[in-house]
């Protein structure tokens, strides 16, 4: 029940996403859900980066809250869902309604360029939830995942 009632609040709070996508190609199979992946953990060029992996979709969150190379946030976030592989607008939505919606070039999303609220939401929803949903106009993917993601991502 919980997992249905999460994706009636996805279909009826993304509508206009919905719509979209319907208008452009034929939607022919339901959203996918992904369960039991975990937060793998690494350290890049000085950076946290945490990523959620699935042959069919991941997820990136490279975090600085140090600021290592300079006063400039240097954090970024990146998609890449099974029908899309490089969406130009998603949304990330929480049980608890919850939302953070991106414009991303390439897939991508850097911190500097987002509004510092958003960024937050984001962090928030990855840092307490452990099933959300990344929703584009041609895909949605809802992520169960064991543990919500630790550690500092200012």
């Amino acid at each position: 029940m919980r997992v249905s009632s999460f994706g009636a609040f996805i279909v009826s709070a993304l509508m206009p996403l919905i719509a979209q996508a319907q208008q452009k190609t034929a939607v022919d199979s339901a959203p996918l859900v992904i369960s039991d992946v975990t937060w793998s953990h690494s350290l890049q060029r000085g950076l946290p980066v945490h990523e959620l992996e699935d042959p069919g979709a991941r997820l990136q969150l490279v975090c600085d809250p140090d600021r290592v190379f300079g006063p400039e946030p240097n954090g970024s976030f990146a998609v890449s869902l099974p029908q899309e592989r490089a969406p130009a607008r998603i949304v990330v939505l929480a049980q608890t309604g919850e939302q953070a919606a991106f414009q991303l070039e390439d897939g991508r999303v850097a911190q500097a360029k987002v509004d510092p609220d958003v960024w937050a939401t984001l962090v928030a929803i990855l840092g307490s939830s452990t099933e959300f949903a990344v929703v584009s106009a041609h895909d949605a993917v809802t992520w169960n995942v064991g543990k919500v993601l630790t550690g500092p991502c200012d």
